[in-house]
């Protein structure tokens, strides 16, 4: 665990319980690659969940993301938070999404094709 996310949580969520937010907030789980903008996503499943997370916040960041009126941002911050811990990123890119510009967000993993910085590569030709 990164000392950037020891400063957010008491331990880390397991797994179960990040993939259990994820399919509440209308995501099939850490390995699904849709795009998605943030209004897709469903909140108001908030009740099932956010009891389960509560406790493995440090109190004072549980007070700053988890105890305030949960609106759309705040889940996309909550989701980065907890799918870091299991290998995973929520990026976003700005596009063209149904006629209007938005905010895209996807699941990545940390360690992606993109990286290839230890890759050796031998190209021969015969």
């Amino acid at each position: 665990m990164s000392n950037q996310y020891n400063k957010l949580f008491r331990k880390k969520p397991p797994k179960e319980l990040v993939e259990q937010i994820l399919r509440a907030t209308g995501l099939i789980g850490l390995h699904d690659l849709r795009w998605f903008i943030k209004d897709e996503l469903i909140i108001d499943t908030q009740e099932e969940w956010l009891p389960l997370l509560h406790p493995f916040y440090l109190p004072c960041k549980a007070k700053r993301f988890l105890d305030k009126p949960l609106d759309t941002s705040s889940l996309i911050t909550i989701l980065r938070h907890c799918v870091r811990h299991h290998g995973y990123d929520l990026s976003v890119q700005e596009r063209l999404y149904k006629e209007k510009k938005h905010s895209l967000y996807q699941l990545q993993p940390l360690a992606s094709c993109k990286d290839l910085s230890g890759a050796t590569l031998e190209v021969t030709f015969e």
